[in-house]
């Protein structure tokens, strides 16, 4: 099925395959045990943890876990950069669903090395009886143009894994185009703020849980070690609703097409 995503650059990508594709398992299925593998732009802000605390809305668990290390590339996860034991993870945890993170400007600059390496981790994912899924990152915010870049390498990969996207960047190319003036970045233009990890977040929990991430909370919480309260976002009422909308509207765009 091929369709055609429309912000200020066009595409043409079989996304919404890979979003049914590979089969959300069941709704009575209430409990998932995931892992995240990458690097800062998924543990910035607890994404993993975030993702975790909205799917409790619905009553569904979503056990998240992370392989993580600053700037790393899937292939130094392969290889067993600095120690780093993510295959191991993979095959020693049961998970349900491993999704991968590469470098922020890997699909830019070494994508032969995302697709060789993604090919990869999804032959052992599979292997180990999990699914595959894919993180697409975002353009860096004075490059906004490689979106589509990014974008295509991200979906080359999942064709060929059979893999499903979660497509990140292009809720963040919808909202930068929709309200600019919302700061999704961290100072230095390329890590999430939390403002972009809340709306990452919400492009996590739809495509994780099969459920629509409009009225999630405006305030996300966990609990501590000592039973207290941990808030991990709080955005004001608009701002949360902007961004559940856009998570919202990019898949849905995605599904009708």
């Amino acid at each position: 099925m091929i369709f055609i995503l429309k912000n200020n650059v066009r595409y043409i990508i079989l996304l919404w395959v890979f979003l049914i594709g590979a089969g959300i398992k069941s709704q009575s299925d209430q409990s998932k045990k995931i892992l995240f593998v990458g690097n800062s732009y998924t543990y910035f802000w607890n994404l993993p943890q975030t993702v975790s605390a909205m799917s409790l809305k619905d009553s569904i668990f979503l056990d998240t876990r992370q392989s993580t290390m600053g700037g790393v590339s899937l292939g130094q996860h392969w290889n067993a950069y600095k120690g780093l034991n993510t295959r191991e993870i993979i095959e020693k945890n049961n998970y349900d669903i491993v999704i991968l993170q590469d470098f922020s400007l890997q699909a830019i600059e070494k994508p032969d090395s995302l697709l060789y390496y993604g090919k990869l981790f999804g032959e052992l994912i599979r292997k180990e009886g999990a699914k595959v899924y894919l993180y697409m990152t975002w353009a860096r915010k004075n490059n906004p143009t490689t979106q589509k870049e990014i974008a295509n390498v991200y979906l080359k990969l999942a064709n060929e894994i059979d893999a499903i996207i979660v497509p990140v960047g292009l809720a963040w190319e919808r909202a930068r185009n929709i309200q600019p003036e919302i700061e999704l970045f961290d100072e230095d233009g390329s890590h999430p703020s939390p403002m972009g990890t809340y709306l990452t977040a919400c492009v996590f929990y739809e495509i994780l849980t099969g459920k629509s991430s409009v009225g999630l909370s405006n305030r996300i919480t966990a609990t501590d070690l000592n039973g207290e309260k941990l808030f991990l976002n709080i955005r004001s009422d608009t701002n949360a609703n902007f961004l559940q909308n856009v998570a919202h509207d990019v898949i849905i765009e995605a599904k009708m097409r």
